[in-house]
């Protein structure tokens, strides 16, 4: 299943979101190059800002697809995150379609993609290896390798990060490490509950390499006036991240003058109290993450409507089809989105989602972003 947004609609206009899963097939390459030049096909010589892919097999798969992918390769972010099908292989991407290109560049042991519009520059980053040996210490040598990025282009983390994903090798042993090492790396940085955090996916993903217990890949711009960042919380739903020793915002709404931005972390099924809501019940838990989902958005200004890219993760593969059928009930039937098997960080989270949506409700006091 692929999908790319109507360019032509109001208020989202030069934007396109791709949810793909390959067709099995006889071997890996026959699948994935089948499935990149779908995609290839789908960006229409436009560069997505970002653009991952989600593999059955990494540690086999890595190196024949960045051979397939050729000079797009260093841009690609790749995880290993089985699809719930029979796909050796899925992947998202997001772009803008802008006159103004896409640029990769190699820098501080990473890769940043970036694009500069008229009035707001653009950027992603993920580091290609790291050298520390435990989850903590890795955390903390991505944030470090983030800060000498932005800085370099007279950014921090506080005011230019916006988005991250973080996928954690055996997330039920080393995501405490991880833990920690953001929280000490952002009390550095003067984030607390009493600021604000970073809307950010923590999960479960292996690496090419078994070492790499931590990958991460950021979104930051710059351009923005604080005002046009409104945090997502919806406490009458959700339970701030900080109850129960986590340092990450739920939500994020990013206004333009011509539209918003809606980026949601990785929501699972949970109440105000920060409880875990119908334990050992997937079906029940999807329906509450939906819930869960829809009043973040509902603060933000959008509906479930609004979504444009969502990724669901499963603790048990064997959970999709449940899953599946409740999730076609109730998301928007043209939504692009792919499963993948992914522990959450808690046991006891059976399923997970996390979505970008846009909507034509914007701010007319900003400037527009296309």
């Amino acid at each position: 299943m692929h999908h790319l947004n109507d360019p032509a609609a109001p208020g989202i206009a030069g934007e396109f979101f791709v949810a793909d899963c390959s067709c099995p097939d006889r071997d890996f390459i026959t699948e994935a190059r089948a499935l990149v030049e779908r995609c290839r096909t789908l960006f229409a010589g436009r560069r997505p800002l970002y653009w991952r892919f989600h593999l059955s097999d990494i540690a086999n798969q890595a190196e024949p697809l960045r051979e397939l992918l050729g000079d797009d390769a260093d841009a690609v972010l790749m995880v290993g995150q089985p699809p719930t099908g029979d796909s050796r292989l899925a992947t998202t991407a997001w772009g803008l379609d802008s006159p103004q290109p896409v640029t990769v560049e190699q820098t501080h042991g990473g890769c940043t993609t970036s694009q500069e519009l008229t009035h707001y520059r653009l950027l992603t980053f993920r580091r290609s290896r790291l050298q520390a040996a435990s989850s903590e210490q890795q955390m903390t040598e991505e944030f470090q390798a983030l800060r000498a990025v932005l800085k370099q282009r007279n950014g921090n983390i506080a005011d230019h990060v916006h988005r991250t994903w973080i996928y954690c090798r055996d997330v039920d042993n080393h995501y405490a490490g991880l833990v920690k090492g953001r929280r000490d790396f952002f009390r550095e940085e003067g984030l607390t509950e009493k600021s604000h955090y970073i809307t950010s996916t923590g999960i479960e993903a292996l690496a090419a390499v078994p070492s790499r217990l931590v990958q991460m890949e950021s979104l930051a711009l710059w351009g923005l006036h604080p005002k046009q960042v409104v945090y997502l919380r919806a406490p009458e739903f959700l339970s701030p991240t900080h109850v129960y020793g986590v340092t990450f915002e739920r939500g994020v709404r990013i206004l333009f003058g011509d539209r918003s931005w809606l980026h949601l972390s990785g929501t699972a099924s949970i109440d105000k109290e920060g409880r875990i809501v119908h334990p050992g019940d997937v079906r029940r838990q999807t329906r509450r993450m939906v819930e869960n989902v829809s009043a973040l958005l509902h603060e933000g200004g959008g509906t479930l409507d609004d979504l444009k890219l969502a990724v669901v993760y499963l603790r048990d593969a064997a959970d999709a089809g449940a899953v599946e059928e409740i999730l076609g009930a109730l998301l928007p039937p043209a939504l692009p989105r792919i499963m993948v098997k992914a522990p959450v960080c808690r046991p006891g989270w059976l399923v997970e989602m996390e979505g970008v949506a846009v909507h034509p409700r914007g701010d007319h006091r900003f400037k527009p972003l296309g």
